[in-house]
């Protein structure tokens, strides 16, 4: 599922225009971006929990050139689902 078909569904489910339904999942994404950034944990109720991950720079060497290179730190977020959500796709898994 790509962005435009996530925003087509979310739309009608929701019963809004697609306008909208685009808007929200930008607010979303900018608020994990601001909040992801500065390594604190987005909750949502019922959901589950987003939580970033700082990876240090670190240099690693090429074995066959011998070149050193140095890579910069990289914050990447996991997704932990709440005990909801997951009774709630086991259940329709079944």
């Amino acid at each position: 599922m790509d962005n435009k078909q996530f925003i087509s569904r979310l739309s009608k489910r929701l019963g809004r225009p697609q306008c909208e339904a685009s808007a929200l999942v930008d607010a979303l994404a900018l608020i994990l971006r601001e909040r992801c950034s500065t390594l604190e944990t987005v909750a949502v109720p019922s959901f589950g929990n987003f939580t970033p991950v700082k990876t240090d720079e670190y240099v690693q060497v090429d074995s066959v050139s011998g070149v050193s290179m140095l890579y910069p730190p990289k914050i990447s977020v996991s997704f932990v689902p709440a005990t909801r959500l997951r009774k709630a796709l086991a259940d329709e898994r079944k």
